[in-house]
């Protein structure tokens, strides 16, 4: 949310890897987990951060979302329609069993949403390489600097405090799919950053140079 309010109150977007293609699969992922929410509670964060906050910024997240992304839906509908029942059919084949009286649909949904975000992740690092092209923005850096963190997080979690446990695979091998998953993204947010900062100091190191 803080990248995104950034990106947008900067009027940055086009300078940043975060438009197009990436936003809108967050935007998929941003509805999947509003689904969850909505249906069960047991995916909610816990601790200091969890409750109510952490769903008020999934919700306010999606309008921001749609107006990053709604160029590329109308441009490519049929391209993310096929991102979207490709990441629904791998998490309806790979998901835990956590969601209330057996939800199926509530962890298909979590599962959707970590796809998608997986996805999101290359679709950043590839328009890292293809579209930024040497910008220099405020914007540019802060999201390559706070994108690998957020990951970084979220990879640790799954790695290191989410045990896998038999009773909780509702098909396939979900714990298996989030941590590849979850620690792919990572290196995917890590070689934007280091790509964009290696570009970056590269072009200042030139001109003190010349």
């Amino acid at each position: 949310l803080v990248v995104l309010l950034c990106v947008v109150l900067r009027g940055a977007a086009a300078s940043t890897p975060l438009a197009g293609e990436c936003c809108a699969l967050w935007l998929l992922a941003g509805l999947a987990r509003a689904g969850v929410l909505a249906r069960s509670g047991v995916y909610a964060l816990d601790g200091p951060l969890g409750g109510a906050l952490p769903a008020a910024c999934e919700i306010a997240l999606l309008p921001i979302l749609f107006v990053l992304s709604r160029t590329t839906l109308r441009r490519a509908p049929l391209t993310a329609a096929a991102a979207l029942a490709a990441a629904g059919t791998f998490s309806a084949r790979n998901h835990l069993a956590l969601a209330d009286e057996g939800d199926r649909l509530a962890d298909t949904l979590f599962m959707l949403a970590h796809s998608c975000d997986c996805l999101a992740s290359f679709a950043f690092l590839f328009r890292s390489i293809l579209t930024e092209s040497g910008s220099k923005s405020v914007s540019a850096g802060f999201t390559h600097l706070l994108m690998p963190v957020q990951a970084g997080l979220s990879a640790y979690y799954f790695l290191q405090a989410f045990d896998a446990a038999p009773e909780l695979v509702g098909a396939g091998v979900p714990f298996e799919a989030l941590q590849i998953g979850n620690t792919a993204a990572l290196g995917a947010y890590l070689g934007a950053s280091a790509l964009h900062f290696a570009e970056r100091f590269d072009g200042t190191a030139v001109r003190a140079f010349v």
